[in-house]
């Protein structure tokens, strides 16, 4: 049987510019200023990433500032917003973050008996 060749796509990974890592490390100081917990993710696209919580992403390409909304849009979908300024953006993750917090109920452990 002959061998089969396969020709594997060389992944590219781009690293993120200056301005991206600038907008993301200044929008995680203005979430830090509001009490918000955020962590950095440098993509494989080149783009960065800033994680809050469980289903609270926003993505920085360096221009804009964009995420989906815990709150549905008029239809029932999801509805993505934007921002353009890191501080615009602090305030309303902030504001999505209080109400993904809200929601969350902790299970309680108790010792079964």
């Amino acid at each position: 049987m002959p061998a089969v060749h396969v020709e594997a796509a060389a992944l590219v990974c781009r690293r993120p510019s200056a301005e991206i890592r600038r907008v993301a490390e200044e929008l995680q100081a203005s979430l830090a200023r509001r009490d918000v917990p955020s962590y950095i993710y440098y993509l494989e696209d080149g783009q960065a990433a800033v994680s809050l919580w469980q289903g609270l992403l926003a993505r920085v390409d360096g221009r804009i500032i964009w995420w989906t909304s815990p709150h549905p849009s008029h239809r029932g979908g999801a509805l993505r917003t934007f921002a353009v300024a890191p501080a615009t953006a602090a305030v309303r993750l902030a504001e999505h973050y209080a109400t993904l917090r809200a929601r969350h109920i902790p299970r309680l452990y108790a010792h079964p008996e």
